[in-house]
């Protein structure tokens, strides 16, 4: 008599939770406005551009004009779609101020966004320009993801 073995319902159930969550992390993107009313979209997970536009460079040794500066962009997560307005002063390479607007589709990306928003700052202001790059503020990777782009956006508009 020949044998058969049955894969247990949850564990097939959980295979395809893990597969559906590969599949939706290989599409969140995030999206950024230009003041100029250009958009481009960017991958998420590595940051690689999926416009023909140069993409953004490193600014390690870069400069800036003094002044406020505000950008902003959208970013996909499994939740829905997020959008960030980042507002920055800037003086003397220094940001000296910040503030976001967020809106997030709802769900936990609303929890995630509500404690980026509360500790972002600590790791902006007094920072030089050329420093800043958050990852994973109070848990929130994606928010970071989008905070970071639109903060290249105006690293790129404030450039002397």
């Amino acid at each position: 008599m020949e044998s058969t073995k049955k894969i247990n319902p949850a564990v097939a159930a959980l295979i395809i939770i893990v597969l559906v969550g590969i599949v939706t992390a290989a599409t969140i993107v995030i999206t950024v406005t230009y003041k100029s009313g250009q958009s481009k979209t960017l991958n998420a997970l590595n940051g690689g551009s999926r416009s023909s536009e140069t993409p953004v460079m490193p600014h390690s040794m870069s400069s800036y004009k003094d002044g406020n500066y505000t950008a902003s962009g959208d970013y996909f997560t499994p939740g829905g779609r997020g959008s960030i307005t980042l507002t920055l002063m800037i003086k003397g390479n220094m940001i000296t101020d910040a503030s976001i607007e967020m809106g997030a589709a709802g769900g936990d990306s609303v929890q995630y966004q509500d404690a980026f928003k509360s500790s972002y700052k600590q790791y902006v202001i007094s920072k030089n320009v050329n420093d800043v790059s958050l990852s994973r503020v109070a848990g929130a990777s994606l928010t970071s993801d989008g905070f970071n782009t639109i903060l290249d956006q105006i690293k790129s508009d404030a450039k002397t």
